[in-house]
């Protein structure tokens, strides 16, 4: 053998040169991958970079709309006082408190300015419907307002009532008349509404439809109120932006394509110039030092006879000391001859350098 190991930094050289020898493939498969992605983050990034486009809300508006009603106590009864009067309740007994009255409240906001009109037109409706067919149905005016040249936070109201009874009275008529109908009966507080104007600096023109209404249970009408009902418009304007990009991709992807590049061309130099694969000397100095475990230093006295039946030559360093662990015997070296030996059962197993 040439020589020993010398330390361990030139034991990871040849262990470094040997691994890129047997994985060149897979290595330039990925620097090509690297090069690729470097590449393309290059491009994107300094060449063509990506557009992001931003929505931006201009101005904005909204309009809330309230239903309030009550009724007030006529009747005695052991649970409510006479004149008492009940508000925005879930249910309402005409037999105590006939007349439901209250009020339909508008108002509207603006991030801007504004100028509108509002007109409001209440009907009460009762009909009979089932799954959003109506079978039958009557339709009379209970209140209208109009309100001229109101700004943003101003409110338009309307007051509406009607008889209770004489709906309990006009829905045990129908049954009467038309016998058993079809569908369910209910009465519906509509409001339909119609804001015409300007709101931040555009002109608006919209109507909406609002609805409270009252379902008959025995003697109660039982309130669907909506609650609280908005409805919000948005004028916004789209801006297209070119995306920036943090330092990391803007440096990372120029570094990583001049890397993978110079990684090509030097893997490809070195390898046609035969500065990767090792030498025989130096595979032996590598394996050498793999197996150290296995070696002892001593001194082989006599050369052996290779004619000699009992005197076996192996191939490579390797493959002695797999005949060393399968005999549980070590390999002795000798440095003066440059040669390695096993010795079982009255036979010798030699290696000599250079080493395959």
């Amino acid at each position: 053998m040439t020589s020993a190991v010398d330390g361990s930094d030139d034991e990871l050289r040849l262990r470094i040169r040997d691994t890129v020898d047997t994985q060149y493939i897979l290595i330039i498969g990925l620097l090509v991958l690297l090069m690729t992605a470097g590449l393309w983050v290059s491009y994107t990034t300094h060449v063509s970079p990506e557009t992001q486009t931003e929505t931006e809300v201009v101005s904005q508006w909204s309009r809330t709309a309230t239903f309030d009603h009550g009724a007030t106590v006529t009747g005695e009864n052991p649970v409510y006082d006479t004149g008492q009067r009940l508000q925005n309740q879930r249910a309402y007994f005409p037999l105590i408190s006939p007349v439901l009255s209250g009020e339909y409240q508008l108002q509207y906001a603006a991030s801007g300015n504004g100028n509108i009109d509002i007109d409001v037109r209440l009907q009460s409706t009762v009909q009979g419907r089932s799954d959003g067919t109506v079978f039958w149905q009557r339709t009379r005016d209970v209140g209208s307002v109009t309100t001229a040249d109101v700004e943003p936070g101003g409110t338009a109201t309307t007051d509406f009532e009607f008889d209770m009874n004489q709906t309990r009275v006009q829905l045990e008529r129908v049954e009467e008349t038309f016998g058993e109908t079809p569908g369910d009966p209910v009465v519906i507080v509509r409001a339909q509404t119609r804001l015409t104007g300007r709101v931040n600096g555009q002109p608006i023109n919209r109507e909406f439809t609002d609805e409270l209404r009252l379902i008959p249970d025995g003697d109660a009408f039982v309130v669907n109120d909506p609650g609280e009902v908005t409805n919000t418009s948005r004028q916004t304007r789209t801006s297209t932006t070119t995306r920036e990009y943090s330092s990391a991709r803007r440096f990372g992807g120029p570094a990583v394509l001049l890397f993978s590049i110079a990684g090509l061309g030097g893997l490809v130099v070195a390898r046609r110039r035969g500065r990767i694969a090792l030498s025989p000397a130096e595979r032996d100095q590598l394996v050498h030092s793999e197996y150290s475990e296995w070696i002892s230093v001593g001194s082989l006295s006599t050369q052996p006879d290779l004619a000699d039946s009992n005197v076996i030559e192996m191939s490579s360093l390797v493959d002695l000391i797999n005949v060393a662990a399968d005999a549980g015997e070590r390999v002795v070296y000798d440095p003066d001859r440059e040669r390695y030996a096993v010795f079982n059962g009255g036979q010798m197993y030699v290696c000599e350098p250079p080493l395959g």
